[in-house]
């Protein structure tokens, strides 16, 4: 019996279909990590104690689709969530105790020379800021924020950029900070491209922010609880003296990040100034578009990370 030609598969359709199948079933097999997603945010019914630890969660690749005959890996990407959720979605994390500078710096040697560049912006800022140290170490810090801008870590670019400017552990040189801003910033020619990963960012942060204060407030509540009535400590409650330094660490992260924040905006009016000094050659009208774009954003992230370290501030 001969099958009818009319019921098989185009061979182009199947091209077409088949990448779609794998796309699909990447997304089954892999737990969604897209921080758009609505859902219960991180914090788990026993509120342990690692469910108010802050960490930079590097999350699995996903796999997505370009066009209609091809899927891809997506690079693994580095959100702000708990410890306890970091680990039930597959991800690894850095943790950085603000609390606790000297063991912090112990803790993250060794990540930032394997090439950690979350682990070498966060050394840096110690060296920088001379944290648990006699005093700033600048060229320290310039050498580690290198190491992670070289690897396109936007907050290492940022706060390289701004060494540059003010020629602290580098020598001071306007050009070499504008063009680290521009890279940290992600300005691009092109609009749709900006406009997508702005987006992209607007949505992260969105979700950063609930987890903090969620923190916050599951932190709040614990410390009157174990206030009130001195529970008896067991392993999954966490002692008065635990969740008060949590909550120092976590507001010292949130101080940390509205300075990251305050060096962009810093960044902004620079290359708005740089723009202006150039007379308006082409394509510094659509640049100018984008930097008035990232200036609101950054302004609102600004105020909410401040507003999240006032409330760390009353536990």
């Amino acid at each position: 019996m001969r099958r009818d030609p009319s019921r098989r598969l185009p061979l182009s359709i199947a091209w077409l279909v088949l990448p779609v199948l794998l796309a699909l079933v990447g997304c089954v097999a892999t737990a969604p990590t897209d921080e758009t997603l609505s859902g219960p945010l991180p914090i788990a019914p026993g509120q342990g104690v690692d469910d108010f630890v802050l960490v930079d969660c590097l999350l699995p690749g996903q796999i997505r689709q370009l066009g209609s005959r091809m899927t891809y890996l997506a690079p693994r990407r580095s959100v702000k969530t708990t410890k306890t959720d970091c680990g039930i979605r597959g991800g690894e994390f850095v943790l950085f105790d603000r609390s606790d500078y000297a063991s912090a710096r112990q803790a993250l040697t060794p990540k930032a020379q394997g090439g950690d560049p979350v682990a070498q912006t966060y050394l840096g800022e110690i060296y920088e800021k001379g944290l648990g140290l006699p005093g700033p170490d600048y060229a320290s810090a310039a050498s580690w924020y290198r190491k992670a801008a070289e690897q396109n870590h936007g907050p290492a670019q940022t706060n390289l950029g701004s060494l540059y400017e003010r020629g602290l552990g580098v020598t001071q040189d306007q050009a070499q900070a504008l063009d680290w801003y521009r890279r940290a910033l992600g300005l691009t020619e092109d609009r749709l491209i900006f406009e997508s990963t702005l987006k992209a960012q607007q949505a992260a942060f969105k979700r950063e922010i609930a987890v903090r204060n969620q923190i916050a407030a599951g932190l709040r509540q614990q410390l009157r609880k174990a206030s009130a009535t001195k529970p008896r400590q067991s392993a999954a409650t966490a002692s008065p003296a635990t969740l008060q330094r949590q909550a120092v660490s976590q507001r010292l992260d949130a101080e940390s990040e509205a300075a990251r924040i305050g060096k962009e905006l810093n960044a902004v009016k620079q290359l708005k100034q740089s723009a202006a000094s150039r007379g308006g050659k082409s394509g510094d009208s659509g640049k100018s578009a984008q930097l008035g774009k990232l200036e609101l954003t950054r302004n609102e992230q600004y105020r909410a990370l401040l507003d999240t370290s006032r409330l760390l501030a009353q536990q």
